[in-house]
C-alpha cells in the first residue's frame, strides 16, 4: 500500500496506439489456425456480453465488448497460451475473478486500515483492487485488466499482481494496442511486452522469456 501523495503518474509501457480490435484479432486468429493444433474460436453473444457488463456495474469500453464479440475464451480442453503466463478469460471467468479480487482486497484494506483514494483517473495506481478494474486474462492472481475509470487512459490495459497490486502501471493504451503488439510478435517472432518471444512446440504456443 502507498499513501495518496505517492500515487504514480499514469504512463504506458508500450507506445503502440489504439486501432481496431477486430482487425488485430483477425490476424491473431489466422496465425493460430495456421501454426497450432486445431483451435476453437467462438464469440460471445450480445446478450452474454451485456449480462456480464451489467453484473460488473461498470460501463465497458467499446474495445472490451468488441473483444468478446471475437473470442469468448478458449475451451478448457484446448489450453491456448495466447498471453505469456496468463490465460484468456471467458465472460464467466471475468465476472468471477473480479468478484474474488474485490472480496480479497476489501478484507486486506480493512486489515491494513487502507482507504483507497477517491476520484482517481484511469491508469493511476491505487495499490488495491477497484470495482472499475475488469480482468480479461490471468493466472494465479496475476491479471491483466481493462481500467474503466474516467480519464485520458480510459480503457487502458494494466497489470495486477498479488504482491504489488497495480503499481506497475498501464501496459497499453487499449486492448487494440495490446492485440497489435501480440499479432506483430506472432507473425514476426519478435518480442511481446518487452521480454517474451513466441515459439511453437508440438503444436502449442509457448513463450520464451528473453531478458
Amino acid at each position: 500500500m502507498q499513501p495518496d501523495d505517492q500515487l504514480s503518474e499514469p504512463i504506458t509501457r508500450s507506445a503502440t496506439p489504439a486501432g481496431s480490435v477486430a482487425e488485430q484479432w483477425a490476424r491473431i486468429a489466422a496465425w493460430l489456425h495456421s501454426h497450432l493444433s486445431p483451435v476453437t474460436i467462438a464469440c460471445a453473444t450480445p446478450a452474454q456480453i451485456a449480462d456480464a457488463a451489467e453484473s460488473t456495474g461498470t460501463t465497458w469500453p467499446p474495445e472490451l465488448i468488441e473483444l468478446y464479440e471475437q473470442i469468448n475464451g478458449f475451451p478448457s480442453e484446448e489450453f491456448v497460451g495466447l498471453l505469456p503466463g496468463r490465460e484468456l478469460f471467458d465472460l464467466e471467468r471475468v465476472v468471477q475473478e473480479r468478484e474474488m479480487e474485490l472480496d480479497v482486497y476489501a478484507e486486506t484494506n480493512e486489515i491494513e486500515e487502507y482507504e483507497p483514494p477517491e476520484g482517481t483517473t484511469a491508469g493511476t495506481a491505487v495499490f488495491t483492487y477497484m470495482p472499475e478494474f475488469i480482468p480479461f486474462a490471468g493466472l494465479d492472481g496475476y491479471l491483466l485488466f481493462v481500467d474503466t475509470r474516467p480519464g485520458d487512459l480510459y480503457g487502458c490495459v494494466t497489470e495486477f499482481d498479488k504482491v504489488d497490486a497495480d503499481d506497475a502501471g498501464p501496459r497499453w493504451v487499449s486492448l487494440s494496442a495490446m492485440l497489435t503488439d501480440l499479432a506483430d510478435s506472432l507473425e514476426t517472432g519478435s518480442t511481446f511486452d518487452k521480454y517474451w518471444k513466441p515459439i511453437v512446440v508440438e503444436g502449442q504456443l509457448e513463450w520464451k522469456y528473453t531478458p
